[in-house]
């Protein structure tokens, strides 16, 4: 049997399983994970559990989102790591459908061939119907040769690359090159892969230890791109300040967990605990600013006084 598990932010999932059962009626093969901004519990544990319950010989299909979401980066980096369930980002109903209805497993060619037929429902039925061109590639942004960098953001982002990062911070800073600092994302091919997949066109990646990336900065200053930093957690962030002073950091999103306490606001994804809120009393007491915004369209808040 094909499961479906399909897996979203929020409520989309939910939704998409409802308009199933509107069209399908019983969709037991048809599941539903959710990642609400207050979870504490990681979506891939969520998934685990859920594929601990099918038969062996079932084909599952983990239906995401979209490509670079928090959703499917953890949900590629699951399945590279010897889960055996096939990805599919960006899905629609049409899509979900077929794989639902579907008696014996989809792969290969067929899969793909249903892919491009699912964005084929992607269109607007007022106009008229043009040939389809392939989308041409965004170039990649030239080299400027030399000069300093601007760092045009440093973010606080557990999720390292996601929707926020890619398609509202790239654009909204119009940066060049996105510089992950994480130990273990450096240290894990998996998960340098999944990044990979995540960045935005045109755009160059680096994903760096704390050590190498210090060691680098000063290459970096040498090749005058507007630069994105991005961090996945406090302790790595503090050590690389100590070694080369920002002047700002953005307080994007941080694992909600026992202990921990949200800040910045009821609207905020920024949770720390004790040892947390120290790591960033070090970072204010080095003169940096301190701001709480998810996106640029959220309101900014500053941590003007110790946590």
């Amino acid at each position: 049997m094909n499961q479906i598990i399909l897996a979203s932010h929020g409520g989309l999932a939910a939704g998409a399983k409802d308009t199933l059962e509107m069209v399908l009626g019983d969709v037991s093969n048809v599941h539903v994970v959710s990642l609400a901004r207050d979870d504490k519990e990681p979506i891939t544990n969520k998934v685990d559990a859920l594929i601990a319950t099918f038969n062996a010989d079932d084909t599952v299909y983990v239906l995401t989102d979209m490509l670079g979401s928090s959703v499917n980066n953890s949900m590629v980096e699951l399945s590279r790591n010897g889960a055996a369930f096939t990805v599919i980002s960006g899905f629609n109903i049409p899509l979900a459908l077929t794989l639902a209805m579907s008696p014996v497993p989809v792969t290969g060619a067929e899969l793909a061939a249903l892919i491009n037929e699912a964005r084929t429902g992607l269109t607007n039925p007022n106009a008229p119907i043009e040939a389809a061109v392939a989308p041409t590639k965004k170039a990649k942004a030239p080299r400027h040769g030399s000069g300093p960098a601007k760092i045009v953001l440093a973010r606080l982002d557990y999720r390292l690359l996601h929707g926020q990062v890619v398609f509202t911070w790239t654009t909204k800073v119009q940066a060049e090159r996105i510089i992950v600092v994480d130990n273990a994302a450096a240290n894990d091919d998996i998960k340098k892969g999944a990044l990979k997949l995540a960045k935005p066109q045109g755009v160059r990646l680096n994903v760096f230890t704390v050590e190498r990336a210090l060691a680098k900065m000063d290459k970096l200053n040498t090749l005058g791109e507007r630069v994105m930093f991005v961090f996945g957690n406090t302790a790595e962030m503090l050590q690389f300040c100590q070694g080369y002073k920002l002047d700002a950091i953005n307080l994007g999103a941080t694992a909600n967990h026992d202990g921990a306490d949200q800040v910045g606001g009821k609207d905020s994804s920024v949770f720390f605990d004790a040892t947390q809120k120290a790591d960033v009393n070090q970072l204010l007491d080095m003169g940096i600013k301190l701001y709480v915004q998810q996106t640029p369209t959220y309101q900014s808040v500053d941590i003007d006084a110790k946590l």
